[in-house]
């Protein structure tokens, strides 16, 4: 026993003497330089750590994270998941921006105009999934990037027939230093200077259509740093829209086709027209009728430049009519499916919903032959697999919609494990926990090492072991009860010698259980007279140990070392002792 405890002593020393050490020395100098609109730069001095994480979340304050030990995170330098796995975000929405050595500043990129960034640096000892990380007092610093709200004004005194005549008045803001405006306006003539606020006038020579204006500002720091809007000359009106004929301008998502027919203004000259439509949602035709379906619900800005044609090429004369027309929203468009479409089937419960007020019937149906006539519903589904669900719905503008969705539901997982006994006697003993799957954790009253999943019942209690185990779609827990009983430790004594005529009691009245003599008898006592090896049994619940003792009962010695004597001074006597005992 004593080697073992020496084996186990020695492996210890020798995991502790592995373990790499947690810094002290946090960075110092935490600074932010090099500030754009997307980009910026962070700089420290080096802790006494084998490396530094900087953790950087958007907002004023960190978002509640902090490293755990024995945990590798990976570095990416960029506000966004894009082409990135989802295990690079940090729980709280925060990135990892920097783990590295050696370094003392990294660049990060991708970040949001006009936004407030928060980052914080951690040493660490650079250990792999063994690292030890430096949580307290870990620097922090916070920055707001540079923005550009580029927009300029447009006042049209005359554009078509006669000289037109425009006024733009830059109308920006920035937080960029000493910054500098300036027009293009879009006929080749000199960039204008656009000072905030104050108006600067244009007139169009011989140029006409639709004009691209574009205010810049520099320096552009990163931001968009130029604006575009559109200016139109016409020299002259060709046509018109005929709204007597155009009623359907509103229409529902589902099936919308809208249909446009400009009519040409009569004029004695022979003449034939080139037709640029622009819908307003970034499509395009050159089609004299418009014949044209939306993907998305909204309002939307339609336009279409008619060019007269003279000799069958197009001229300088050109006009621009404009309309709105209106998408109404899908009555399904909004349906919900929470908390995720993939759910285990144990306690699986899906719910449906649609949040717009305008619905007047709402249908689902769940794909297992089940359905709801509610708006709002749950389902749970009794076996694996992917369900087709199909949601109906009809609004109060007369709007009819029809979607189909997927939800899946996954196999159990399991969270059984043995190894564990109802009952153990307090000890040291290693009990070995085996889980049907790993990666889950274990809790108790005591404590569970991981990994290995390894723990001593010596301390005594009525205990729970749980063991939980989940993914990214299911949870599954089991709990066993178990109880440790104190080991019983019986003490009668030493073996004694007794004097004939005498008796001895053998005592264990001190250690808690029942009792078993080896007369038969059940008292915490046992009193003797005679000489035996003499044992007791005590029970403690589960547990039960022995102790034994002889005792010993002989007769008394008599010594005789003769009569009383008188000597005379200076003369000496021999005293012999003779045992005189009986038998």
């Amino acid at each position: 026993m004593k080697k073992l405890c020496l084996l186990w002593t020695c492996i210890a020393l020798f995991c502790q003497s592995t373990l790499a050490s947690r810094p002290s020395v946090q960075p110092s100098n935490f600074t932010i330089s090099q500030v754009t609109c997307n980009s910026l730069q962070l700089n420290w001095v080096n802790g006494d750590g084998g490396a530094r994480m900087v953790v950087g979340t958007e907002g004023a304050s960190a978002a509640g994270f902090t490293p755990s030990d024995n945990k590798s995170y990976t570095p990416f330098p960029y506000f966004n998941l894009k082409g990135k796995s989802a295990t690079e975000w940090a729980p709280g929405k925060c990135f990892i921006v920097y783990n590295a050595t050696g370094t003392n500043y990294v660049r990060i990129d991708s970040l949001k105009p006009c936004t407030t960034y928060t980052f914080t640096i951690y040493e660490h000892d650079n250990s792999g999934s063994s690292t030890q990380y430096l949580v307290t007092s870990a620097p922090q610093v916070s920055t707001t990037t540079y923005c550009v709200n580029l927009n300029y004004s447009i006042l049209c005194t005359d554009s078509c027939e006669r000289k037109n005549a425009f006024t733009f008045t830059n109308n920006s803001t920035t937080t960029i230093p000493f910054p500098s405006y300036s027009f293009n306006f879009g006929d080749g003539s000199p960039n204008a200077t656009a000072p905030n606020g104050v108006p600067v006038a244009h007139s169009y020579v011989n140029k006409n259509g639709v004009l691209l204006v574009r205010l810049t500002v520099s320096p552009g720091m990163g931001c968009v740093n130029d604006y575009y809007d559109k200016v139109r000359v016409y020299p002259k009106k060709v046509a018109f829209i005929d709204h007597t004929k155009f009623k359907d301008s509103i229409q529902c998502l589902d099936g919308n086709y809208f249909e446009v027919d400009p009519t040409p203004l009569v004029s004695p000259l022979p003449k034939s027209f080139t037709y640029n439509w622009q819908f307003g949602d970034g499509g395009t035709a050159t089609f004299k009728k418009m014949k044209y379906s939306y993907a998305k619900s909204g309002k939307y800005d339609v336009q279409v430049e008619i060019v007269t044609n003279v000799n069958l090429s197009p001229s300088a004369c050109k006009d621009t009519l404009y309309f709105k027309v209106e998408v109404l929203p899908s009555p399904v468009g909004s349906m919900t499916i929470n908390p995720n479409k993939i759910q285990c089937l144990k306690g699986n419960n899906f719910l449906f919903s649609n949040p717009d007020n305008t619905l007047v019937y709402f249908k689902w149906y769940f794909g297992d032959k089940d359905s709801s006539d509610l708006k709002s519903t749950s389902h749970s589904y009794k076996d694996t697999g992917t369900y087709r669900v199909i949601h109906v719905a009809n609004a109060s503008t007369g709007c009819k919609g029809r979607d189909t969705v997927y939800v899946k539901v996954l196999p159990n997982i399991s969270s059984k494990f043995t190894g564990l006994d109802t009952l153990y006697c307090s000890s040291n003993q290693i009990v070995t926990l085996k889980p049907d799957s790993l990666g889950g954790s274990f809790s108790s009253g005591l404590p569970v090492t991981d990994p290995g999943y390894t723990f001593q019942p010596n301390v005594p209690g009525t205990y729970k072991m749980q063991y939980l185990f989940k993914n990214k779609y299911c949870t599954d827990t089991t709990i066993k009860n178990y109880k440790i009983y104190q080991t019983p430790k019986p003490n009668i004594g030493r073996d004694t010698a007794i004097c004939s005529g005498g008796s001895f009691t053998l005592d264990v009245s001190k250690t808690m259980g029942t009792y078993l003599w080896s007369d038969g008898s059940t008292a915490s006592t046992l009193t003797v007279n005679t000489t035996g090896n003499y044992w007791v049994n005590v029970v403690n619940g589960f547990c039960n140990a022995n102790d034994t003792a002889m005792v010993v009962f002989s007769a008394a010695p008599y010594v005789n070392i003769g009569k009383d004597t008188s000597v005379c001074k200076g003369n000496s006597i021999v005293l012999r002792a003779t045992n005189n005992s009986p038998g």
